[in-house]
């Protein structure tokens, strides 16, 4: 198996895997072999190692199209099972929050902050979708209280400022996340 070209492109594509958070040693190993059986076939075949080696890498496909497509495939059910998380987060927080004998916005700001930034974690595609699916609850509870008794003015949409918090945690989250990447 040609060394330089195989290498280069299992670095592009393991560079590409990161930028996306992945983190899959066992598909790289995979790929490895995938490309040292196509480039033994093609050396079978009568082709020079760097022919076989180029062959290889171009049937395999473009490093940035396999990354995006394993990332796709392999967050999809995780990011269902995050909205879910985040629904019934977002949820149990407003439930608290509208608790009559309730009074403390600090520690409902600070679960908002930490529970989207701990999902901006795990899932960093997506951290504006969780940040929505914790926040809006609170939101969208002020303002049917506030339709319920008929004192919806034009400053009620100033509920929404809660969701700066899910919204900075979120991104927190996936920042810490890509700067692991990157370092890793």
């Amino acid at each position: 198996m040609n060394g330089t070209a195989v290498e280069k492109y299992l670095s592009d594509l393991a560079t590409e895997l990161r930028k996306r958070g992945v983190f899959a040693t066992r598909f790289m190993e995979e790929t490895r072999g995938h490309l040292a059986d196509a480039v033994e076939a093609g050396q079978r075949r009568g082709l020079a190692p760097e022919a076989a080696a180029e062959e290889a890498i171009q049937l395999y496909g473009d490093a940035r199209t396999v990354a995006k497509k394993f990332a796709a495939e392999k967050y999809r059910t995780l990011h269902w099972a995050l909205l879910i998380a985040a629904i019934m987060i977002g949820l149990a927080i407003a439930w608290v929050d509208s608790r009559p004998h309730w009074d403390d916005s600090g520690i409902t700001a600070g679960s908002l902050l930490l529970s989207a930034g701990v999902l901006g974690l795990i899932g960093p595609r997506r951290p504006w979708l969780w940040a929505l699916a914790i926040g809006m609850w609170i939101p969208l509870y002020l303002i049917a209280r506030q339709m319920a008794s008929h004192t919806v003015t034009l400053g009620s949409a100033s509920n929404l400022v809660i969701l700066v918090f899910p919204m900075a945690g979120a991104y927190a989250g996936m920042a810490v996340r890509r700067m692991i990447a990157a370092v890793a």
